[in-house]
């Protein structure tokens, strides 16, 4: 009886903690207890390998864990998924006013949604694009080395492979 009065304690405490104070409570690489039901059906190692993955995104970007596979970035304009092999594939899973950039080719790998006009700072390669933003709109790819910017075709456009090395920085619009 006293241990489950504990137990009870112990999960309404974390429960009020900030995200990634419930990772660490929960433990570095354990899925935090509100995301529980999001991640029913996964093995305890991929639930471990899904939170490391997380862990990593939060660690380079800083911010906030917002759904089991999901990174708020710190200035809260744009999110980065680590998306399962189902999702793998699918430019629909660039939501609609998005411009979207996955690590691997042919809409594969984590995918980051950037959804406000501004420049955002981005070193990470990436493999394809979904360009799914309002019609007509343009993103600026800027180099990190002489030469001028890269442009997008306007909206919507898809690139299911492209050599993404080498930006610093994105400008969706």
């Amino acid at each position: 009886m006293f241990a489950s009065r504990v137990l009870a304690v112990a999960t309404a405490i974390v429960a009020t903690l900030p995200l990634t104070a419930q990772a660490v409570a929960a433990g570095p690489d354990s899925t935090p207890a509100r995301f529980a039901s999001e991640v029913r059906g996964l093995s305890s190692t991929q639930r471990h390998e899904l939170q490391n993955a997380v862990n990593a995104e939060l660690a380079k970007r800083g911010g906030r864990q917002i759904a089991a596979n999901k990174v708020l970035w710190a200035n809260g304009d744009a999110a980065t998924t680590i998306q399962s092999q189902a999702d793998w594939g699918d430019p629909s899973t660039c939501a609609y006013g998005n411009f979207c950039v996955y690590t691997g080719s042919g809409y594969t790998g984590n995918r980051t949604d950037f959804y406000n006009c501004r420049s955002y700072t981005y070193y990470d390669d990436f493999w394809s694009y979904v360009n799914n933003q309002t019609g007509g709109t343009v993103a600026t790819l800027y180099l990190d080395q002489p030469g001028g910017p890269d442009y997008t075709p306007g909206a919507w456009h898809g690139q299911f492979t492209w050599n993404g090395l080498n930006y610093s920085s994105i400008k969706p619009c």
